[in-house]
């Protein structure tokens, strides 16, 4: 590990007009490029742990396309930001970054002053992540990542035979540095792109366990990595059906739908939904997902700051609407697989079982930035079919049944066995008790 720079008054200063030249800088640049006009690229979507733009077919108009007259009508300061700018390229003690540096630095500092954590700025090497994602194929360790309370960043689960389950990489591990550059501060996608690389290289990644307070190396070697989007199995006495969703990427609607298919022709008793640590994805897969299980209806409610509002709903064509079944969700169930566990929570057609969710009820408009760069500006709020606020409180289950690290550390699954009781019995699971502070579980 690289050690840490000395933090003396004269170092602290330098940073503190470095990040003002940096703003300074690039509001400019950012007001320029309103001005000529940004692409508005791909339109809604949803961004939890980890996040899909919507298609093309599902537009969101921003703006009337009328560029800005003047700067002066932002209400920023130019000249003001003209006079330090000079000031410092005059009387700065030391070499000013790159103009792409300071933009980059200075645009994520001006969007994250919002206090929003889902408008972002995503710098160009970070938004070539999200396409990546999409594709549900890259090459890294084969684990997934979420931000916790505090900034750090968390593993949420490994993959059957991925290079992180085979090195000991488990649910729960915070990530302190990746390859000696501690990752504090930073957002999921970054660190997922430090990690990320060409299979068959290494990549030293420094954990810490719930249990320690003392941090440990792992050297990984990467490889080529390929997300499960569906896995089913038959449980219980062999009369339950079981299938899990990855995310809502474009082939999840297909894929589930197949994966169904041959699940309800073995005729089970009841099913097992199971959207535990389902990050979300696109809008319409969560319209065709919610339609596999719900008949014709309003699936979810999307409302914008004015108190406009639209609703989508489902098609009333889905395979699985009358057997019975059981939703399983935690607090990595995010975003879609919130509105999809809503829908169906409101309309009565399953039991919830498990953990409150993450609470990701917020769309966001991406927009491709002349630089190769992202920028994600949260524009509406879903709201599910009666009306409940998704963002920032969750779903509730109907049953709270816990799953701890230990459990999952020991191979148990209790919220699995609540919801194959419940449908063997109709038994209510038993409460569990609600942890004081989220399990460490994490790309």
């Amino acid at each position: 590990m690289q050690p840490e720079p000395v933090n003396n008054g004269n170092s602290m200063l330098k940073n503190i007009m470095l990040g003002m030249a940096g703003v300074f800088i690039a509001i400019l640049i950012f007001i320029v490029g309103i001005t000529v006009g940004v692409s508005a690229a791909n339109g809604f979507s949803f961004n939890g742990p980890s996040a899909f733009p919507v298609p093309a077919d599902r537009t969101a108009s921003i703006g009337d396309g009328t560029p800005a007259s003047s700067s002066n009508n932002s209400g920023l300061n130019v000249t003001l930001m003209n006079d330090v700018m000079s000031r410092l390229r005059a009387q700065w003690y030391g070499d000013i970054p790159s103009d792409d540096k300071l933009t980059d630095g200075a645009l994520r500092g001006m969007v994250s002053s919002l206090g929003d954590p889902f408008t972002a700025y995503i710098e160009p090497q970070y938004a070539k992540i999200l396409e990546q994602d999409m594709t549900s194929k890259f090459e890294g360790i084969g684990a997934t990542l979420k931000s916790v309370t505090g900034g750090a960043i968390q593993i949420v689960r490994t993959f059957d035979g991925s290079p992180a389950r085979n090195a000991g990489v488990q649910a729960g591990d915070l990530i302190e540095s990746v390859n000696g550059t501690k990752v504090s501060g930073l957002t999921t996608n970054e660190v997922a792109a430090m990690i990320r690389g060409t299979a068959g290289t290494t990549v030293t990644i420094t954990l810490r366990r719930a249990d320690s307070p003392k941090g440990f190396d792992l050297t990984i070697t990467r490889g080529a990595i390929t997300i499960p989007l569906v896995t089913s199995k038959m449980v219980g006495d062999g009369t339950i059906a079981y299938v899990s969703l990855y995310d809502f990427s474009a082939e999840a609607s297909t894929q589930l739908n197949a994966t169904l298919k041959d699940l309800l022709a073995k005729n089970p008793k009841g099913l097992i939904f199971d959207l535990r640590d389902n990050p979300g994805g696109y809008l319409n897969q969560a319209v065709d997902v919610g339609s596999i299980f719900l008949k014709k209806g309003t699936l979810v409610i999307e409302r914008d700051t004015k108190g406009n509002e639209r609703s989508e709903s489902t098609s009333g064509n889905g395979i699985a609407h009358d057997i019975p079944m059981v939703v399983l969700v935690n607090g990595g169930s995010a975003s879609a697989a919130e509105i999809v566990a809503g829908a169906i929570q409101d309309y009565g057609r399953a039991v919830l079982i498990g953990e409150t969710t993450f609470g990701k009820g917020s769309v966001q408009s991406p927009q491709t930035l002349p630089n190769g760069g992202q920028l994600r500006i949260t524009i509406q709020h879903w709201y599910t079919p009666k009306n409940r606020g998704i963002h920032g409180t969750g779903i509730a289950p109907d049953y709270v049944v816990t799953r701890t690290p230990a459990d999952e550390l020991a191979g148990r699954d209790p919220q699995l066995d609540a919801g194959v009781e419940y449908l063997q019995t109709g038994k209510a699971p038993a409460a569990t008790a609600v942890p004081t502070a989220a399990p460490t579980p994490s790309k």
